[in-house]
């Protein structure tokens, strides 16, 4: 994908609403338009070196002639070079490149985005190490493990922008279980469904959420999370990808979080990556898109939802290197904001930041640990270890982490000029006297401050916050299905053993 290409593919007609009225082209409405020249300048940079070496690669699937030029966003690779990304990972090699590739995603957007385009290639490369499980899912009009490896394919073909809807809408959860099969009655107002099956595909019909990146992607992948994988009705077990242009597919985005008045800075604004609401009104899947239907088995193995643990781990780098770098950004800035106003060397201060450093440290260790333990598969794809509970931890982490750059910073947090009180000189002569920090100037100091309120206290930031915790789905469910599956055996046994004889006690005097 070039930036050229990837702005062009956007501009499809698309239905995508906000404030009560439609987007029209959403490369040019305001709420989306820096995001998407944020993507299109990164997908410039992996065209070109240092970066093209180490974001793209042969692919040692392809033929050596050029892909055929396509209009919009599909075609135009040439020699078989795709991105890493797509890159089917069948040696310890290759997964040191996906790495490598995360992390230069991540650090070139400040591991702000949670669904960058590096995001949902691993999850289609999941479903594809479980292939024949999906394929043994039999239907009369197509094989889905074909159709997921042709889907995967045309992903890599094409350098797709994938974003991905799982959860049911939140409409009343009271009845929705846990950790078990779904006894109650789908809600046909409100659950995905199929409505009826045509010779072209299957017609379906509800909501889903909470689909981020929907008005800046390419196509939508649509499955279940552990939270709904087991449900009662089969015509709800479905997963497929369709653009994100279909008819019928109507996007909700949120008020966005990087829009403001005057001039009080906002450096991470052009990163708010909307968060969507999907209606499906009557769409059509076709045959070669869908991945399951009726059935939801492999997909309860592919997640784990039964408490049965997962076997391999092909999500692993995009998510821990953003992690990784989003720590670390805040870890920075917290020092540089207790360096500006001179209590770095108080006792309290200097015990935060170490906390913080502590989390980085585990962090970077944990990567270290998940890289040590890749493995081959019986399908020749190379696993990474497993890091389920990396993700549980995080989303109790990195809360901890913003209130600790909260705290750091005081009241400063929330009182600092804007750009255009830094250019009056009536207000400047007070502004250097009395807002100023220690050896630095007001203006430093009150930028680096609105960077510390854009990660931390901002609705910008509140919404990276909320993100963090629930983008792994519920953590009491994560939890429960990491303690089912966590091998206890033999320590269990051997305390059992040492309750076979009676206890050590004193002598009675």
């Amino acid at each position: 994908m070039t930036g050229h290409r990837y702005i062009e593919s956007l501009k499809d007609g698309r239905e995508v609403w906000i404030d009560g009225a439609r987007a029209g082209d959403v490369t040019q409405h305001p709420a989306f338009r820096d995001m998407i020249l944020e993507l299109a300048r990164v997908y410039d940079l992996q065209n070109r070196e240092p970066y093209r070496a180490e974001m793209t690669c042969i692919d040692p699937d392809a033929p050596s002639q050029p892909f055929p030029a396509g209009g919009g966003g599909r075609g135009g690779g040439v020699g078989g070079r795709i991105s890493v990304s797509w890159l089917l990972p069948r040696s310890a090699e290759d997964l040191r490149r996906k790495r490598r590739n995360s992390e230069l995603w991540n650090q070139l957007t400040w591991g702000q985005l949670g669904r960058s385009p590096d995001i949902l290639a691993p999850y289609i490369i999941s479903a594809l190490h479980l292939k024949e499980a999906f394929s043994a899912v039999a239907h009369p009009k197509c094989d889905f493990g074909e159709n997921l490896e042709n889907y995967y394919r045309t992903c890599k073909k094409h350098d797709l922008f994938l974003t991905h809807a799982l959860g049911d809408p939140q409409v009343d959860r009271s009845a929705q279980p846990q950790n078990e099969q779904r006894q109650v009655a789908e809600d046909e107002q409100v659950a995905l469904h199929v409505v009826e099956e045509t010779d072209e595909g299957v017609v379906v019909t509800g909501g889903k959420q909470l689909s981020t990146a929907a008005p800046h992607a390419n196509e939508c992948y649509v499955s279940l999370s552990p939270t709904f994988a087991r449900r009662s009705d089969p015509r709800c077990v479905l997963s497929f990808a369709i653009p994100m242009d279909s008819p019928g597919l109507k996007i909700l985005a949120r008020e966005p979080v990087s829009r403001w008045f005057g001039s009080w800075g906002h450096p991470l604004k052009m990163l708010d990556e909307q968060d969507c609401m999907l209606f499906f009104d009557r769409v059509l899947v076709p045959w070669d898109r869908l991945f399951l239907l009726y059935d939801s088995t492999p997909i309860v193995k592919m997640l784990g939802a039964d408490g049965s643990g997962v076997g391999f781990n092909f999500l692993g780098w995009a998510n821990l290197c953003r992690v990784e770098v989003r720590m670390r950004l805040l870890t920075a800035v917290a020092t540089m904001v207790a360096e500006a106003i001179g209590v770095i060397d108080y006792r309290e201060v200097a015990a935060k930041l170490g906390e913080m450093v502590t989390y980085c440290e585990v962090w970077r260790h944990a990567m270290d640990g998940v890289e040590h333990e890749a493995r081959p598969t019986p399908s020749g794809q190379w696993t990474l270890g497993p890091a389920r509970d990396l993700h549980i931890w995080f989303a109790q982490t990195s809360r901890r982490m913003t209130e600790l750059l909260r705290e750091i910073c005081g009241s400063g947090i929330i009182m600092q000029p804007s750009e255009n009180d830094l250019a009056n000189p009536e207000v400047r002569r007070y502004l250097d006297r009395y807002m100023r920090g220690r050896d630095v100037d007001v203006a430093y100091k009150s930028r680096l401050f609105r960077l510390a309120h854009e990660l931390a206290a901002s609705s910008y930031g509140m919404r990276q916050d909320i993100y963090e915790y629930w983008h792994v789905g519920v953590s009491r469910r994560n939890r429960i299905n990491l303690l089912k599956s966590f091998d206890q055996d033999e320590m269990i046994g051997r305390i059992r053993d040492l309750l076979k004889s009676p206890l050590s006690h004193g002598e009675v005097p």
